[in-house]
């Protein structure tokens, strides 16, 4: 389970096209270009000089701990104190000049001024900590005259301090010091400690190889120390940018979500869908681990369905509001209009009414609702409670007539507004299970619609009870005729009255006029700009993405800036100590009290331990550097090694098995590194180029991804260097037969009496060239970076122990022949206390780097975990945006960030449907029957499926609204945004508010068309033939959607028959519910319109033909025009013949009822003909026979 969780969490880098990249991460030149580029330089500069720091105050304390030990133990040793008190002295005074010349480069911003400071006090403090060193074997040569002759004790420590803690942050800087330091180790060797030896040469150029060995492992810790912090600057700003995109898309779609919905509706769907998109992850997350995981899933095939359904209760999304004012308004011969314009000029009429009537609403404090086609309706008093919401419908209803015949006059067009307006309580709310719009409901809301119905053109129709809230601000007259022989008013006893406007507000509106007052000004502004629809819009998309990415860039490197104060520095801060500490916590310390609440303190152990064993499986991209610096250690050990040899086969033999043996791990961790560098893959070919063909290089290649990413194979070959290296560094031990323990009896043999003494003993191998083999094996033990740094520990902990029992117990009259480093000090004291010096160094510079790259993986967990949530939160608005507006419309107002502009798309042909549920009454069964009814429906059209997509439009009451054939990928669709494409195909899932979930493949093929010939071609040109196919097959949509309706139909009998039936008391059945539709095709137009609230609507005459069809149809029945019959009659369904009906603004036309049986199936009259056989295909072919 943990490697699973580990592969998803390294899914970044697990992609082939993405491996290339993630190499090439780690790589210094790519990191530093990167770096650049991304405007990091000043950061990562900044933070190494910060953690430049860290490291001098541990270099401080070190220091300090190893001069006072190091004197502490020479007065413990010495016979004569007065011979070693100027030693003692001066390393006490190196500390001192030390610690007063670094103390000035803690202070950082004066550090940032004068950056020369911090070099010329890292120069003294090297050349003081080298002085003391050389000057302590020159001056006891010159007058104690020790034999063997001392050698300095710091020069391995002095190098460590030059590249590792001393704060100089150029690398040929610190070079160009450490080669200078170790030029003067190696006169000093030369001139003072080997001057008399007989091997000066050798152990000259045995001291040369250490001290370059050292050189090179300073510098590769700061190469790996540079990649390090680069690809941690890398990384934290890619995460920064993430959560930045993240938090922007989120803005964007929660900005357009309550531009749709009141916030308060919005807050309880968007936590309901999480709950629930919750539970689900969580199951199918039970499912992936489960050990029998079926392959046609359940899940995935609406098993879950079942489980959410059988909740019994039945959750609604609706509040109640009392003392609210609704206005109803309608646009006078609108029918007349549609009939008469093309739809492309009657939408933009639309828009350019519907943005002047949303601008006003929101200056007068009113709520748009919806619009039902002509129809606009708000109120007042929703959210938010409006003392005054009657007087701002009344407000708003005469801008409105105002704007409208500005709009009139303009486009020299016979419209006009009528308007309604009643006050008293609504209940308002989403309901169904997809497409959600924002809705009202009561008595009160019928009775306002009754108003518009009944009211003038021209003029606001009120209430008596909004009457009574206008305090006398309006003059007023009896309402309509209309409205006193209406049997809704008449049934609840309103009396209406027509609003008069007064004579001051009529002079300043003139039919030609502005009203200039502020909330017009704008108006005025817009009427200067282009129309809604032209190229611009393309600019802006332009102009918005250009704009974004700069907005975001820059927000980035803002962020950065407050990233670096919390990037840790490390553990332990000197300058805190010297200089104070602040009263408020920095930004560091802060996430430093965070990690420590999350890891031990000894052992920088997470205590989440599913968190260290992901820790540990991390990739060592740096192996390969690793094991290259293994197989060069190697070569400078054998190197010091063989120049102190004597003859003998059993070594050189060995040392070539063991070269051999190291070599072989270069091809298993570079041959992919070197496949990249010399098949570079191409941007068209990643996956293809990125692997070799040949069956040995393709498991050379595999071998060398996977061991970076296994922490066992990595370890064998961490362990298998090290014992190399020990058994070359020992090896001489090994063969030394020759030597045998000395007689004490002779201690003129071991102890030189005068200084012209030149007979030393023979010995079989040099002591330093060990020691000093062993501290660089040591070392190259700690420069591995994912092994634990406690295993490291242990493994150098077993090493000094190791070979302090080899000196002190098993060869200890040898190492006390050797040099030693001091007056009075055991030479092999001197040699444990040069190998703790390399360890205890490595071992605290290996902890903090731990202790960094925990608290980077710290951070880097919490950052996930608020990405999840991020991306979390975003797909839950996505869902809830996605269950609003079609995904593609969705998009686009998010991508392109637009309002007050038109977004249309043309159709040719597509078939409309409005299905109005009679026989129930609101006041006697309640909304949450009228939510389950379209529940039931949302989840018949969600598992809908086939080549042409059904969308569900709107709910405008009892009345369910569809659409067949609306997809901007279709051949005979037009978009008013030039070069957009929508590219979605994911796999789509509503969520259903009701306690119901229902799930679909949505995979529907749209552009395809199944064509089956069963008759032979006929001999035609090619261009009519296809002409008439796409006409065929274009009909498609009037098929689909008239099965859809009876689908409706049989989810509304089995709604009766499970909830509504009864038995009178004759015994006859009785069905509450029934279902009556209207369906009509034509061209239309589908957009959004107005500027406040983008909700996706159709227009056109075949959507006025099709609501026609409905208000004027029978309950049961499906009404249709006579075009649509004949589509109908060409798949062989019988279609009767109605009669004339009237129909507004047709006057009386022919219609037609779809034959339908008792079971709502089709009635067919004749078989289907062969042209609807070709144009329909073979499922239909099939459907047709099982009908």
């Amino acid at each position: 389970m943990i490697m699973a969780r580990s592969e998803q969490f390294q899914a970044k880098f697990e992609n082939t096209s993405s491996n290339v990249f993630y190499d090439r991460k780690w790589e210094w030149g790519f990191l530093r270009k990167q770096c650049r580029n991304l405007e990091l330089e000043q950061f990562y500069v900044t933070y190494t000089q910060r953690l430049q720091r860290s490291y001098l105050s541990i270099f401080i304390v070190v220091q300090a701990v190893v001069g006072i030990t190091h004197s502490v133990l020479l007065l413990a040793a010495a016979k004569d104190t007065l011979k070693i008190f100027p030693e003692v002295l001066g390393y006490l005074t190196s500390i001192l000049i030390v610690w007063a010349s670094l103390f000035i480069t803690f202070r950082e911003d004066f550090i940032k001024r004068r950056q020369w400071v911090a070099y010329i006090a890292s120069f003294v403090a090297i050349i003081t900590l080298v002085l003391a060193d050389l000057l302590v074997p020159l001056y006891q040569a010159t007058v104690n005259y020790p034999r063997p002759a001392l050698r300095p004790a710091y020069g391995s420590y002095i190098l460590y301090a030059v590249y590792i803690f001393i704060p100089i942050t150029e690398n040929l800087h610190a070079f160009l010091l450490g080669m200078a330091v170790t030029a003067c180790y190696l006169i000093e060797f030369v001139m003072v400690t080997y001057r008399l030896d007989n091997d000066i040469v050798l152990k000259t150029i045995t001291e040369a190889i250490f001290f370059l060995c050292i050189n090179f492992f300073g510098n590769y810790f700061r190469y790996m120390k540079e990649i390090d912090i680069r690809t941690t600057f890398l990384d934290r700003r890619e995460c920064v940018e993430e959560n930045l995109l993240l938090r922007y898309a989120r803005d964007q779609e929660q900005s357009l979500l309550l531009s749709i919905l009141p916030a308060h509706t919005a807050e309880r769907l968007e936590k309901d869908i999480r709950e629930m998109i919750e539970k689900i992850k969580e199951e199918k997350a039970r499912l992936d681990y489960a050990t029998i995981i079926p392959k046609n899933d359940e899940y995935l095939n609406g098993g879950t369905v079942k489980k959410w359904r059988r909740q019994p209760a039945t959750k609604l999304y609706v509040e109640e509001h009392n003392e609210v004012s609704v206005l109803y308004a309608d646009v006078v011969n609108y029918t007349y209009m549609t009939t008469q314009l093309d739809v492309k000029p009657l939408v933009e009429t639309l828009h350019e009414l519907f943005v002047k009537f949303d601008q006003a609403s929101e200056e007068y404090n009113v709520l748009r609702i919806k619009f039902l086609g002509d129809c606009y309706y708000c109120v007042s008093g929703v959210p938010n409670p409006n003392d005054h919401h009657a007087k701002s419908c009344v407000d708003l209803g005469l801008r409105m007539i105002r704007d409208i015949r500005e709009v009139r006059n303009r486009r020299k067009l016979d419209i006009d507004m009528r308007i309604g307006v009643h006050s008293g309580s609504i209940i308002s709310g989403v309901i169904g299970a997809c497409k959600w719009q924002y809705d009202i409901w009561s008595r009160d809301v019928d009775i306002a619609n009754r108003l518009e119905q009944t009211g003038e053109a021209g003029r606001v129709h009120i209430t008596g009870q909004t009457l009574a809230l206008l305090d006398g601000a309006y003059m007023y007259e009896e309402g309509t005729q209309k409205a006193k022989e209406d049997e809704v008013l008449i049934k609840y006893g309103i009396k209406t009255y027509l609003i008069k406007s007064h004579p001051y507000i009529e002079r300043c509106y003139s039919e030609e006029g502005h009203r200039q007052s502020v909330g017009v000004k704008r108006k005025l502004e817009m009427g200067k700009r282009k129309t809604p629809i032209d190229v611009g819009t393309h600019k802006n998309f332009m102009q918005n993405t250009i704009e974004q990415y700069n907005q975001i860039r820059t927000q980035t490197k803002l962020e950065m800036s407050r990233e670096l104060d919390k990037m840790p520095i490390g553990k332990f801060h000197l300058n805190k100590l010297c200089l104070g500490t602040p009263k408020r916590l920095t930004q560091d310390e802060l996430e430093e009290q965070n990690f420590r609440s999350n890891v031990s303190t000894l052992f920088l152990f997470f205590k989440n331990w599913q968190w260290e064993l992901l820790f540990l499986v991390e990739p060592d991209v740096m192996l390969k550097y690793s094991s290259l610096i293994g197989l060069a250690t190697f070569l400078g050990i054998f190197a010091m090694q063989s120049i102190n040899v004597f003859e003998g086969r059993f070594f050189w033999v060995v040392n070539a098995l063991v070269g051999v043996f190291l070599m072989l791990f270069i091809p298993l961790t570079w041959f992919k590194k070197l496949w990249i560098i010399f098949n570079p893959p191409t941007e068209d070919d990643v996956d293809d180029c990125g692997f070799p063909r040949n069956r040995f290089l393709r498991f050379l290649y595999e071998a060398s991804h996977r061991i970076m990413r296994s922490i066992l194979s990595r370890t064998v070959i961490y362990l298998t260097i090290v014992a190399t290296l020990c058994v070359t560094t020992l090896l001489h031990l090994i063969e030394c037969e020759r030597f045998n323990e000395p007689d004490h009896s002779n201690e003129e043999l071991f102890t030189p009496t005068n200084a012209t003494t030149e007979a030393y003993p023979v010995l079989c191998f040099n002591s330093w060239a060990i020691t000093e083999s062993l501290v660089l094996t040591i070392a190259m033990s700690f420069l591995f970076v994912r092994i634990p740094f406690l295993f490291k520990f242990l493994v150098g902990f077993v090493i000094v122990a190791v070979y302090s029992w080899l000196v002190f117990d098993k060869y200890p009259y040898v190492y006390d022949l050797s040099a030693s480093t001091n007056l009075g000090l055991e030479a092999k004291y001197a040699h444990i206390f040069t190998i703790l010096i390399t360890f205890g160094i490595f071992h605290l510079v290996d902890r903090q780097t731990e202790y960094l790259a925990k608290v980077d993986y710290n951070w880097k967990r919490q950052l996930q975990k608020k990405q999840e949530d991020a991306e979390f939160t975003n797909e839950t608005i996505k869902v809830l945006v996605q269950n609003i507006l079609p995904g593609h419309v969705a998009d686009i107002y998010m991508s392109r960030k637009m309002k007050d502009e038109l977004y249309y798309e043309k159709y040719d042909n597509v078939a409309i449907m409005f299905a109005t549920i009679k026989n129930y009454d609101m006041e006697q069964v309640g909304l949450s029957v009228l939510n389950r009814i379209i529940c039931d429906f949302d989840e018949v059209l969600m598992s809908h499926t086939g080549p042409l997509k059904i969308e569900k439009i709107k709910v405008a009451g009892w009345t369910y609204m569809v659409a067949c054939g609306l997809d901007p990928g279709r051949c005979d669709s037009t978009t008013s945004l030039t070069g957009f494409r929508n590219t979605t195909t994911q796999r789509s899932s509503a969520l259903l508010p009701t306690g119901r979930r229902s799930m679909h493949n949505g995979l529907s093929v749209r552009n395809k068309r199944l064509s089956l010939n069963l008759t032979p071609t006929v001999n035609k040109p090619e261009s009519e033939r296809i002409r008439k196919q796409s006409s065929r097959q274009s009909h498609n949509v009037v098929y689909v959607l008239t099965e859809f309706a009876l689908e409706l139909m049989k989810a509304l009998q089995t709604f009766n028959r499970e909830n509504f039936q009864f038995e009178n008391v004759r015994g006859e059945k009785n069905h509450n519910g029934m279902l009556r539709v209207g369906i009509s095709h034509g061209e239309i137009m589908a957009g959004v319109v107005g500027s406040s609230k983008p909700l996706y609507d159709v227009w056109g005459n075949a959507v006025n033909m099709a609501s026609r069809m409905d208000s004027t149809g029978i309950p049961g029945k499906i009404q249709i025009t006579e075009e649509t019959a004949e589509v109908l009659k060409g798949f062989g369904i019988s279609c009767d013949y109605r009669g004339l009906t009237y129909v507004k603004g047709k006057d009386y036309i022919p219609t037609y009822f779809v034959g339908i049986d008792d079971n709502f199936n089709f009635i067919r009259e004749t078989p289907p003909s062969t042209a609807g056989i070709q144009e329909f295909g073979k499922n239909d072919i099939l459907l047709s026979t099982r009908l």
